[in-house]
Order: structure tokens, then C-alpha cells, then sequence
């Protein structure tokens, strides 16, 4: 039974069975828990067999969270602040404490210690490398290649970081350095025509191609169909001439608007040039459907 006036301090009496001689036993009979805080009292002894009074004065059970742990503390201090250091739990900085320290011990009370920190964190962070393009007309349009490979540069930041209980609330850069330099990637964008892989005059078709943005491999498409790559072609249906079969009066004026005037139409340079030249300009029907055919390819 529960006897006093302190409700801080229940006094609590029990009565222990004669035939145990010993007060665990009697404590196990009663069913009671005793902690090591409260204070316990029994008369006579246990080992007589004539019974015992038992006294127990129960510490004042506490709550106390702190950073988060919960432990429930039993004392006989009057205060928060004596608490605290009964349990050498101490307030450090920005460390606080609710209810405040001066604050009188009650009943159910529960007491929150919140913990406040800031320490400089290092961080290594990677700074993005740029892309850079770059155009080349030796590569046919829509390829690309990567002449310099990009690499992530790096820099070393220094943080002051608040945390509440464990948990980050804030975070400020202190102070940032680039420790290492990113290399920016280079890459190539085609922007030339479709190159010839093979076949006669194949470096003078592609320059003329190069030139002039037309396809390369139409190029030697249309000069195979029309004389299988034999500068000294004739065909005299038409008469036609050289490797791309012209006429002698187109011959004159489109080798003249393309820049070689007076060549022969046996030049093999020329009649490529002028023909990448006729066909940049409109004259594809001159081929009839030749030219279409081997335009796409």
C-alpha cells in the first residue's frame, strides 16, 4: 500500500510471508520491482521466519530525450539543472534544454534535450566539362567523331553544417577550390558531302565533291554509267565525249561557267569539276534519268 504525503516520493508498504527467508524471495512473492534509486527498508530481518515490514521511499521516475534516446531516469534532485549533472549529461554551445534548467522536478515530467551543432565539412565535388563543336567539312553531314574527350574537372568545397539532433537543417559554403581543371570535350560535326570509297579519279571526285557539297559517290555513279571512268570516251549517237558524255557546245559553255574555259573535254579534272559544277546549278536533267538514279546513293 502507498502511504506519505510526496507525491514526488510515494512511500509504499508491504508485508513480507514468514516461511521466505530471504528478501528477494519476499520481493518475488510480492510481485514488486524495486529500482536501484529508491530506497528500501525492512524490519526484522527476512532470515528470522517471523515475517518483514518492508519500507520502500520510490526516486522520482524522469523522461529525458535526448538528441532523440529516450532513458527514464529515477532521482531524488528537486531541479532539471541537478538532474542533469547527477547524470553528467551536458549542455555543450548550442545545446538546449526544456523545460528550463531552474525549472522545479514533477510527476510526469518530461524533459527534452536538444542538441545543436556546427562542424566544417569537406566535400569533393565534379565540375561539368563543355562541349565544344566543331565543323568539318571532310566529314559527311550527320556523322560525328570525338577528337579530345571531355573530362570532369573537380573542386573542393567547404560547408559549415548545422545539425539538430543528428539531422542537417543548414548548410553554407564557407569557402570553394578548383583542384582540378575540366577538359572540355571537342566534337567534330560533319558538315561535307558523301565521300567516294573507291573507283577511278576517286581523290579528283571527291576534292570536286568537297567543293561544291555534292555527293561524292553520285558522282562517280553518274561518270561509271556514262563511260565506266574512260576519259577518251565517245559515243557518236550524239555525239557525246569524255567521262561524263557532253555535248561539244554544253561542253563549252558549262566548263566555261565552271572555270575551265578552253579545256578539252578529255581533261579528266575538268569534266569532273564542271560537272559537279552543272549539277550544283540546275543542269541534273542533261543526264536524263541517269542523274536520279545515282543521286541517292
Amino acid at each position: 500500500m502507498q502511504v506519505g504525503s510526496d507525491p514526488n516520493h510515494p512511500t509504499e508498504i508491504y508485508y513480507g510471508d514468514p516461511f521466505l527467508k530471504s528478501l528477494d524471495e519476499m520481493l518475488a512473492s510480492l510481485a514488486l520491482e524495486v529500482f536501484k534509486e529508491d530506497k528500501l527498508e525492512f524490519i526484522p530481518p527476512p532470515e528470522l521466519g517471523t515475517g518483514s515490514k518492508i519500507t520502500i521511499h520510490r526516486a522520482l521516475p524522469i523522461e529525458v530525450t535526448d538528441a532523440k534516446k529516450v532513458t527514464i531516469y529515477r532521482t531524488w534532485q528537486e531541479t532539471v539543472d541537478r538532474l542533469l549533472k547527477e547524470n553528467s549529461i551536458e549542455l555543450v554551445g548550442q545545446d538546449s534544454v526544456d523545460p528550463a534548467l531552474e525549472t522545479k522536478l514533477t510527476q510526469n515530467m518530461k524533459i527534452k534535450v536538444t542538441r545543436v551543432a556546427e562542424v566544417e565539412v569537406t566535400e569533393k565535388e565534379p565540375i561539368d566539362f563543355k562541349t565544344i563543336q566543331k565543323e568539318d567539312i571532310d566529314l559527311e553531314k550527320g556523322q560525328t567523331r570525338i577528337e579530345q574527350k571531355g573530362i570532369k574537372g573537380e573542386k573542393t568545397v567547404i560547408y559549415i553544417v548545422k545539425r539538430v539532433d543528428g539531422e542537417e537543417v543548414s548548410r553554407t559554403k564557407k569557402s570553394s577550390e578548383i583542384t582540378k581543371d575540366p577538359v572540355n570535350e571537342i566534337l567534330i560535326i560533319g558538315v561535307g558531302p558523301k565521300y567516294a570509297k573507291s573507283g577511278p579519279y576517286v581523290d579528283i571526285i571527291n576534292a570536286a565533291a568537297r567543293q561544291y557539297l555534292i555527293n561524292g559517290t553520285a558522282l562517280m555513279c553518274l561518270m561509271l554509267k556514262e563511260s565506266s571512268g574512260h576519259f577518251d570516251s565517245v559515243n557518236p549517237d550524239g555525239p557525246w565525249y569524255g567521262l561524263f558524255q557532253y555535248t561539244e557546245g554544253f561542253w563549252a559553255s558549262a566548263s566555261s561557267s565552271a572555270g575551265y574555259g578552253g579545256a578539252d573535254w578529255s581533261d579528266a579534272t575538268a569534266q569532273i569539276y564542271t560537272t559537279a559544277w552543272a549539277l550544283t546549278h540546275g543542269y541534273g536533267g542533261r543526264w536524263g534519268g541517269t542523274w536520279p538514279s545515282c543521286a541517292n546513293k
